[in-house]
């Protein structure tokens, strides 16, 4: 289940990554975007700001920026002895080892003095996956399917199970519950066998939906009974089997609990894909409106040659659009002429039209 290649996909506003398996099946997905600056492994000048010991660290002031948080204390440091941090207001240059998320800021380390910057962004989310230095990066073009189905299902709150059934995914504010659901399942052998059967690969897809959807922290899956204390263990197994053939980020995993529910940890790392593209009301943003109709009229100029098109965008995108001076209309002139326009409409999705 290891990575055999990359793909990008560059439109206007926005870089979208995909690593595939040799089935290419999507292990993990990644979304640039011009507005976000402050990316995993990005090096940043900053200032020392409030100690919050409460909280087990120091605010970090970035110009321009939310902000950041750097732990100091042991616990959450990962060291044995406290970090010495210069005094409130010294200038220091920190590295970005997670991304920020709703309701939290980006968390940074301090740079070594004299180090060079780690690969920050895609670079940094592509090192920490498991891939030959040599697995080919491809560009594909705006509107590719593959990626399109991936970024969809990273939405989606179910995910259909190799053997059927399907795997429930809800992430809450102190963690991600995952519930198994067996209808439509063809089930055969022994009730033990079934469970374990079920449970392995819901486990091996959960991991998989981690990496997909960006997500860390707490996660819980709710495993099906009858569970023995070595089927237990085999499922513990098969989540980390799945985890460390995809990524060389830490987990810590446990066998399911009496009540049946397992366990499992990870840091977070990059901004969850939901809260770059969804509101709060889980519907896309009036800037992925706007970027995702940037890319259907990319898409359809490549198509359309020659032809004028014009794209149509509900109100809130082409406001947003307006808002952000990306000047897209020469954008795409310099790249496919002057024969695309934009224009705004009542509906509620992007569409792209035949004009003149």
């Amino acid at each position: 289940m290891s990575v055999t290649r990359f793909l990008c996909e560059t439109t206007l506003g926005e870089t979208r990554w995909a690593a595939l398996d040799a089935g290419d099946r999507p292990l993990a997905l990644y979304l640039e975007r011009p507005t976000k600056s402050v990316v995993l492994g990005a090096r940043l000048e900053a200032r020392i700001g409030k100690a919050d010991p409460g909280a087990g660290g120091t605010f970090i002031d970035i110009p321009g920026q939310p902000g950041a948080f750097l732990r100091t204390n042991p616990g959450q440091s990962g060291t044995n002895q406290d970090i010495s941090v210069p005094s409130e207001g010294s200038l220091v240059s920190v590295d970005v080892v997670a991304e920020a998320r709703a309701g939290k800021l980006a968390r940074v380390k301090l740079a070594p003095a004299g180090s060079h910057p780690a690969p920050s962004g895609a670079n940094a989310w592509r090192a920490a996956l498991r891939a030959e230095p040599t697995t080919p990066i491809e560009d594909v073009p705006p509107g590719d399917s593959l990626i399109a189905a991936a970024f969809e299902d990273a939405l989606s709150p179910d995910v259909t199970l190799p053997g059927g059934g399907r795997l429930h995914i809800a992430r809450t504010r102190a963690l991600t519950a995952a519930d198994i659901d067996s209808a439509g399942r063809a089930m055969k052998g022994s009730a033990a066998a079934r469970a374990l059967s079920l449970n392995r690969e819901a486990a091996e897809a959960l991991a998989r939906q981690i990496l997909i959807r960006g997500l860390g922290g707490l996660f819980v899956l709710d495993c099906v009974s009858p569970l023995t204390k070595e089927t237990s263990t085999k499922l513990r197994e098969a989540f980390l089997a799945a985890w460390t053939a995809m990524t060389a980020r830490p987990a810590r995993v446990l066998t399911p609990s009496a009540l049946g529910l397992m366990e499992l940890s990870t840091e977070w790392r990059i901004t969850p894909l939901s809260e770059l593209l969804l509101d709060e009301g889980g519907m896309p943003t009036a800037q992925t409106l706007a970027l995702a109709g940037l890319r259907l009229l990319e898409a359809e100029a490549r198509q359309t040659r020659m032809g004028r098109l014009k794209l149509s965008l509900p109100e809130a995108a082409f406001a947003w659009l307006t808002a952000s001076e990306m000047d897209a209309e020469t954008q795409l002139a310099a790249k496919y002429g002057a024969r695309l326009t934009i224009g705004v409409h009542s509906r509620a999705a992007p569409e792209v039209s035949p004009e003149g």
